[in-house]
């Protein structure tokens, strides 16, 4: 068995590359970046260089693998740029689908987000809930168009399904898409976190390990055409936060924060992003989703594919003693 992985340098692209490789798959990876090469060292992984923005890259890529996972993106809430996520996510993934349409692939997996669902009200969204809202930012637009031309393949007869993972955290890379990550690491360096007053907003934290075998599991079991929310528990802010302070070795200090200044630092941020090509440490977008719920439900997941979600707590745990080691070495 071959499979084709996109953004098999990223976050969660390598740990699933791996995570196939060590079961004794074969496994294709495209990169740009050569020097991530030494993440994907492993006898059972092909590296191969190029982009999804160029047709032969991906063909060369592919070669006679049987699946896809596309999990390459830009993932990212700002670029200077805006169209570079509709150039990556949208225009990439419309690369991906024309190649695979001329090979004999029985399965896509496109990789999204639970961010193109967006907030929940009253009760857990699941993969049916109706957008209520506005979209926040280009990446949760341009991953909706991502999907849209997957689906529209899949009435052509294309093999595609989609999975939307929530708030990953967990062991890997350093990435932008690991925001809980850098958080730990960051208590565990300073002893000290700044929580905002608005602390009670629910989010779902999806464990990078469930979040890989559920790719994996949505290749065995999912149905094309269909959407599969991987997601973990459903926490608060308030509750993220005490869980890290209580499993941290060392205690240290949660101060709470009112949100107000916070809006005009992020407007200051991104004003510096846009004039100066500095990466915004905090955008009015992070600000505005921290008041609002993002509770999910996986019960799909977890029926159709047999999905498991390891426990918040346990999970947590996990995340902090590799982030301990890590700095250790």
């Amino acid at each position: 068995m071959k499979t084709f992985i996109t953004g098999g340098s990223g976050y969660l692209g390598q740990r699933l590359a791996w995570r196939l490789a060590e079961s004794g798959e074969y496994v294709h990876v495209l990169i740009r970046n050569k020097n991530a090469a030494v993440h994907l060292e492993h006898p059972n992984i092909k590296i191969f260089y190029g982009d999804i923005l160029k047709i032969k890259s991906i063909k060369e890529a592919l070669g006679d693998c049987q699946y896809i996972f596309h999990v390459a993106a830009l993932a990212r809430v700002w670029s200077k740029n805006p169209e570079d996520f509709y150039t990556v996510n949208v225009e990439g993934t419309k690369n991906l689908i024309q190649v695979a349409k001329e090979t004999k692939i029985q399965k896509f997996i496109l990789t999204s987000s639970t961010g193109t669902i967006g907030p929940s009200l009253k009760k857990p969204n699941d993969e049916n809930t109706p957008r209520w809202s506005s979209f926040n930012n280009d990446y949760e637009i341009s991953k909706y168009l991502a999907e849209k031309e997957l689906l529209k393949a899949v009435l052509d007869g294309f093999p595609g399904l989609i999975v939307s993972p929530s708030r990953i955290f967990g062991p890997g890379l350093d990435s932008p898409s690991s925001g809980i990550n850098r958080l730990i690491a960051g208590y565990l360096k300073n002893k000290v976190a700044i929580m905002p007053t608005t602390h009670h907003a629910l989010g779902n934290y999806g464990f990078i390990d469930d979040i890989v075998e559920g790719h994996i599991k949505a290749r065995e079991k999912g149905e094309i055409g269909q959407k599969y929310i991987l997601g973990g528990e459903n926490k608060s802010l308030g509750e993220l936060f005490q869980t890290i302070k209580n499993l941290s070795p060392q205690r240290g200090l949660m101060l709470k924060f009112p949100v107000w200044p916070l809006k005009y630092w992020s407007w200051l941020e991104l004003y510096m992003g846009n004039n100066f090509g500095r990466s915004p440490k905090i955008t009015p977008d992070f600000v505005k989703r921290i008041n609002e719920d993002a509770v999910f439900s996986s019960g799909k997941a977890i029926k159709d594919l047999g999905y498991k979600i390891t426990p918040f707590e346990e999970a947590i745990q996990t995340t902090i003693q590799f982030l301990i080691n890590k700095r250790a070495s």
